[in-house]
């Protein structure tokens, strides 16, 4: 039962943050992909280690590599 609770939680904030970057519509080009690299890289982050300190991590890193990305 934890495991499915867990699922949920994770797709419900998968879910926010998606169509929290679809509201920021009227961002430059070097933001969203920022924005979208801090996202994909908390995430993998988070898979990697598990904890908070991964998540952190893992999203400044992402924001910074999408902010470069042209």
């Amino acid at each position: 039962m934890k495991k499915i609770a867990t699922t949920t939680i994770k797709i419900a904030a998968a879910a926010a943050l998606v169509s929290s970057l679809a509201a920021c519509s009227g961002m430059s080009r070097q933001q969203a992909h920022a924005g979208v690299g801090a996202a994909a890289g908390g995430a993998l982050g988070y898979v990697l280690t598990g904890g908070p300190l991964g998540t952190v991590a893992g999203a400044a890193a992402g924001g910074l590599i999408g902010a470069g990305v042209r």
